[in-house]
């Protein structure tokens, strides 16, 4: 999985992913070879085999800020819901201490209560999530690759690195084995490719064409959308910086107007421990030998 997101979209979809600010560079000095669509996937699908043991290794703090909304048809706020986070990230675990609730300081019992949700989260998604670990970077791995048609669009700069930039599109005739399948075959949007380190920086995508549940009965998923982005931290970890995402549609006979949006800073490293360093070898005993 990306590292340090919460990973509640266990079913292999994040439904969970503003763009960071571009711009141009000289050309003839900085511009990355000319790469066709199937040869940054290539490079990126091998890169993101060595996610598992990059994942093992990280051991940092940040600041993660959560914002639901609930809205109303014409788009105005319902409600709002504001959590700001402590997080520190060691290896594959996760350990979050509230810090602010809609703008105050949590109440010990308000506090507990988000850590029960984290745990509960852990519990009922840590199977699928640890799948997705191994396979790389959250739901791009080769087998989700294979559902789309890329294409190369150029190269762009997102904070100093360039970055070839893919748009995507389904195939036609996709099978459906599980209820994501449905989402996913209905996708389309863009990707950008860090063209030095093959990591994904950028991805903004949404349904191209409504989603329904029984023929409409028990739901349907009128428009969606979602953008994640991320970026390189100093000591050459990458971490997801941003999240947003919109849901519009109908639950039985009530409707829903979602936005979700979840920023992450003030990335730090922590010292390693001695349950660290030893989960790290470990992990690097596990590894399959490279030829």
């Amino acid at each position: 999985m990306l590292p340090g997101f919460p990973r509640s979209l266990g079913l292999g979809l994040v439904l969970l992913v503003g763009a960071l600010s571009g711009f141009a560079a000289d050309p003839a000095t900085n511009s990355p070879p000319s790469l066709d669509a199937e040869q940054v996937l290539r490079r990126f699908l091998e890169r993101s085999k060595g996610t598992p043991e990059r994942v093992a290794a990280q051991h940092h703090a940040c600041l993660r800020r959560t914002s639901t909304e609930e809205l109303t048809s014409e788009g105005k706020v319902k409600d709002r819901k504001v959590r700001e986070f402590e997080v520190e990230l060691r290896g594959e675990k996760q350990h979050l201490r509230l810090l602010r609730l809609d703008g105050r300081l949590p109440s010990d019992r308000e506090g507990r209560r988000e850590t029960g949700k984290e745990s509960e989260m852990k519990k009922k998604y840590g199977e699928r999530q640890d799948k997705a670990r191994s396979q790389g970077p959250d739901f791009i791995d080769e087998r989700i690759v294979h559902r789309y048609h890329f294409a190369t669009n150029g190269v762009e700069f997102i904070n100093g690195r360039p970055a070839y930039l893919l748009r995507f599109s389904p195939k036609p005739g996709l099978e459906i084995k599980e209820v994501a399948d449905r989402a996913l075959n209905r996708l389309t949007g863009r990707l950008w490719i860090d063209a030095e380190e093959f990591e994904l920086v950028k991805l903004d995508a949404h349904l191209e064409q409504p989603l329904s549940f029984v023929g409409g009965i028990v739901a349907t998923v009128e428009r969606m959308e979602f953008d994640l982005e991320r970026e390189r931290h100093t000591d050459g970890f990458w971490f997801n910086t941003h999240f947003s995402s919109l849901a519009i549609g109908r639950k039985l006979f009530s409707g829903f107007h979602v936005r979700t949006r979840i920023d992450q800073d003030h990335f730090r490293a922590l010292p390693v421990t001695a349950q660290g360093a030893a989960e790290r070898r470990t992990t690097a005993m596990d590894e399959p030998a490279t030829k």
